[in-house]
């Protein structure tokens, strides 16, 4: 059991240049907590709170799902919310569980970004800047699209409550078909099982609350810690290449150096270099053991899940505010299992890319020990950095296996319907 003050960030953790962002969302939800807190145990009850509403909500849309539709375009978008909160659900379960892997992660970044600053050049404050740039443009891509759904169900929800409540407050009027049900009432049908303001409306409410910040912030929060890691390997890569033993000592002046103490000095720069990419993969491993569970569920829910959405585009939807629906649904779920294998498979290429890094160093110029022992250090860089989610290997390939597959059971499906 984990406590509190084992938990804590300090202040100016939440000011980091990648993270920043997500852990505003991770403190409002208790998931993380400041050092500079009166109360921090108050964030574990918000963090208990919230994962228990989660789950709760998932459970009530599941039932609902499971109480069956008279066609399979009835309940297309149900079905898609609600296994969306199945698997977001899995995933603050999995993260309350590795809780200390999460805060043990944030406070490596942080520390390694603060030393990066301190001392990088300019060419690598360049790649710390496009990194910020490209995890800040990533968070959008995946919030935009959530956040337009749920803007749109709310504010259809405020006009038919304030100039149509009939079609709002009379479930059995809209299950009879002489009501038309709100948007959020067919993304999230709790009124139908609790006709009950509270369970109902202000419930239905708080649950799209939920998917809009924590879907997007969970999936976006796992792809900057991958960019993360690609940032070290680019900068790892860029200080191999340049082989500058200056960087152990700035007083080193190396035309006034013995053959024997540059070879001396590079020695122990390779010896950095090795301990780096230990480090390197030493948060790999982390990182993959903290999303191996939730990332096998999306990969059999989301594949199985798209695959139906197709189908049910197919047979027709009535409305075409289904099909924006169902669309962004598409989207957000092939984009979250392209955000981990895309990401997984940039680690690879640029680990693979140390090797040649090492060719590129001048070793031509060193002495015959050092040479072998730099060929030692090109064997060790050679070792795969492969991510895996339980039984399925992260990489653009199976990302391209999945997305095939999903369309083949389609097309398999329209087959039955038409025959």
């Amino acid at each position: 059991m984990f406590r509190v003050k084992d938990l804590l960030l300090a202040p100016e953790t939440f000011d980091d240049p990648i993270f920043r962002n997500h852990l505003c969302g991770f403190r409002l939800y208790g998931y993380v907590a400041s050092t500079d807190q009166k109360r921090p145990w108050f964030s574990l009850v918000r963090c208990i709170f919230f994962t228990v509403s989660l789950w709760m909500c998932c459970a009530l849309m599941l039932a609902r799902v499971f109480r069956g539709y008279e066609n399979l375009n009835d309940g297309a978008t149900s079905w898609a919310t609600a296994v969306q909160y199945f698997a977001m659900s899995i995933a603050t379960l999995n993260a309350i569980v590795q809780r200390d892997r999460v805060i043990g992660l944030l406070r490596v970044a942080h520390a390694d970004i603060q030393n990066l600053i301190s001392e990088a050049d300019d060419r690598e404050m360049e790649l710390l800047a496009a990194t910020q740039v490209y995890t800040r443009n990533i968070t959008l891509t995946l919030c935009g699209p959530s956040f337009i759904a749920g803007s749109m169900a709310y504010l259809d929800c405020i006009y038919r409550t304030v100039f149509l409540p009939k079609s709002v407050f009379n479930s059995s009027a809209v299950q009879r078909g002489d009501e038309q049900p709100i948007l959020m009432f067919q993304l999230f049908p709790l009124k139908e099982l609790c006709d009950n303001f509270v369970v109902g409306y202000i419930g239905a409410w708080y649950a799209l609350s939920l998917g809009m910040t924590a879907i997007p912030m969970w999936h976006t929060f796992i792809t900057c810690l991958m960019k993360y890691v690609n940032l070290r390997l680019q900068i790892l890569n860029k200080r191999v290449e340049e082989m500058d033993i200056t960087r152990l000592n700035p007083r080193l002046v190396i035309d006034r150096l013995a053959p024997t103490e540059l070879s001396h000095w590079r020695k122990q720069l390779l010896r950095v270099f090795v301990e780096e990419q230990i480090r390197i993969r030493n948060l790999v491993y982390e990182i993959q053991h903290l999303i191996r569970v939730p990332v096998m569920v999306d990969f059999i829910i989301f594949s199985i899940s798209m695959c139906f959405l197709f189908y049910a585009l197919a047979l027709g939807i009535s409305s075409k505010m289904d099909y924006f629906f169902i669309g962004i649904y598409i989207f957000v779920m092939a984009a979250i299992l392209w955000m981990y294998h895309w990401h997984a498979t940039l680690i690879v290429e640029y680990n693979d890319k140390l090797s040649f890094a090492y060719f590129s160093c001048g070793w031509y110029n060193f002495d015959v020990p050092l040479q072998r022992t730099l060929l030692f250090v090109m064997m060790h860089a050679q070792r795969p950095m492969n991510m895996r989610a339980l039984l399925v290997e992260l990489n653009l390939r199976t990302f391209i296996d999945i997305m095939r597959g999903a369309y083949s059971y389609f097309n398999l499906l329209r087959s039955s319907h038409q025959y």
